[in-house]
């Protein structure tokens, strides 16, 4: 194992973490944006093996649920099992087993994509079991256990949703400020802090990625695609919800200047939604929109000027006529074919990847993976939406920007930001004091 410059900002997280659950969602909420960074790197199977922060913190957040459980034994637990987390477990135990059983059922019967590599390629080979199904199945049980822990905490302290949102507001203004750094350090020539930021040297990571001759944002994610999909869920909870509209101003500032096309057009089809079918405050709803309209504005204004409208041009209005976009396309396709070939149940999670989390659902988990999935996210969402608290909105429309950005072009089910939110929703929802069911009787003395 060889520590990474990383660790010593790691182990200020762990020392926070350790406090006490609360500081744990803190820590957390906080660690979910540093997408591209791990404390250490392993020597596993030929090649180096890394972890994200928020992960590696999951397992204190397994120490304090495990406390949490003995101060409350004996004691009544609200909601613990409903639709959710019922569809989660399902969908986690499917995809487990699936990850350790269909690769052999279907190998050298059905083609896919590799899992590893570039889906440039679009080169089908038979089917195979690998390492790649075992990592894939343990980062499943680490979503599980990371949604878990944060709902547990969520629920049993009525302080737990401010830390939460606390800590992944201070993520989301780090990772800001690191992506306004990025383009001023490409420009002025200053030193990018790779060996820091983009410390897991295990995946694939894009900090020098250029569009043209515009420097791309990466901040402290992999690659500009990620960091709009982050963007776009923290925008639903703190721009459009209203939870931290200065913070979202500067998270819409920095997406805009990040090229990324994929964040472009989620954020286009969450503010659809918001605008049709979200029910807030109309005060606050009108300065939210005029907020985002200006800073839209200003920047198209600036593209027209500077660039000669490239940005638009290039990354929005024909992105689906490029390399990238047709790429993306045909991955697609490939996935639904090997869907087909495994006769709708799929080939195991770490099998293969598409370019949209849904088409690749169906290629790995098959048909019940989905609905076990889509169950999941949309209960919850309705939950929240059912909460009517102004928390509880917000963090459905957060959770809806993830899905939308999800289904458009995200393959990989490792997003700790997606599954924290999700984990301090359900933690929230399940606080709320449950309507109480009428009885016939007193259905009749009302009436009479």
């Amino acid at each position: 194992m060889e520590l990474t410059a990383f660790a010593p900002f790691f182990l200020v997280l762990l020392v926070l973490a350790m406090r006490s659950p609360l500081h744990w969602l803190a820590a957390t909420g906080f660690a979910c944006f540093l997408q591209g960074a791990s404390p250490f790197m392993l020597h596993a199977g030929g090649r180096l093996a890394g972890m994200a922060p928020a992960y590696l913190l999951t397992a204190i957040g397994i120490c304090h649920y495990a406390r949490l459980r003995m101060e409350t034994h004996r004691q009544p637990v609200p909601r613990e099992w409903w639709a959710p987390p019922v569809f989660l477990v399902a969908f986690t135990l499917l995809g487990v087993l699936g990850a350790l059983l269909l690769p052999r059922v279907f190998a050298g019967a059905a083609h896919a994509v590799a899992s590893r590599g570039s889906l440039n390629s679009l080169l089908l080979v038979p089917v195979a079991p690998g390492g790649t199904n075992i990592i894939q199945a343990f980062y499943l049980l680490l979503n599980l256990l990371l949604f878990t822990c944060a709902s547990a905490v969520v629920a049993a302290r009525a302080e737990g949703l401010r830390w939460a949102l606390r800590g992944v507001s201070a993520g989301l203004v780090c990772a800001c400020l690191l992506g306004l750094y990025q383009l001023l350090a490409f420009h002025a020539g200053l030193p990018w802090p790779a060996e820091i930021v983009n410390s897991n040297t295990g995946v694939g990571q894009f900090p020098d990625q250029m569009a043209g001759g515009i420097k791309r944002i990466t901040a402290t994610f992999w690659e500009p695609s990620l960091l709009g999909y982050n963007f776009v869920g923290s925008l639903g909870i703190f721009l459009l919800g209203g939870l931290g509209i200065r913070a979202g101003l500067l998270a819409l500032g920095v997406l805009l200047l990040s090229t990324s096309s994929l964040g472009y057009f989620g954020l286009l089809a969450l503010v659809a939604l918001w605008m049709l079918f979200d029910d807030g405050n109309a005060r606050i709803k009108g300065r939210v929109a005029l907020a985002l309209g200006a800073v839209v504005a200003a920047f198209l204004v600036a593209d027209q000027v500077l660039l000669d409208g490239m940005v638009l041009r290039e990354l929005v209005l024909n992105k689906a006529e490029s390399s990238s976009g047709l790429g993306r396309g045909a991955a697609d396709r490939m996935a639904l074919q090997t869907f087909l070939e495994s006769g709708g149940l799929g080939v195991g999670v770490g099998t293969t990847r598409a370019s949209s989390f849904i088409a690749t659902l169906l290629a790995t988990t098959g048909i019940v993976g989905v609905v076990c999935f889509l169950g999941f996210a949309l209960t919850l969402i309705a939950a929240c939406r059912r909460a009517g608290t102004r928390e509880a909105r917000a963090l459905g429309l957060g959770l809806s920007g993830f899905l939308i950005v999800w289904i458009i072009a995200i393959p990989d089910v490792v997003q700790a930001l997606f599954w924290f939110v999700a984990g301090v929703a359900a933690g929230h929802v399940r606080r709320l004091p449950q309507p109480r069911a009428v009885t016939s009787g007193e259905v009749a003395w009302n009436a009479s």
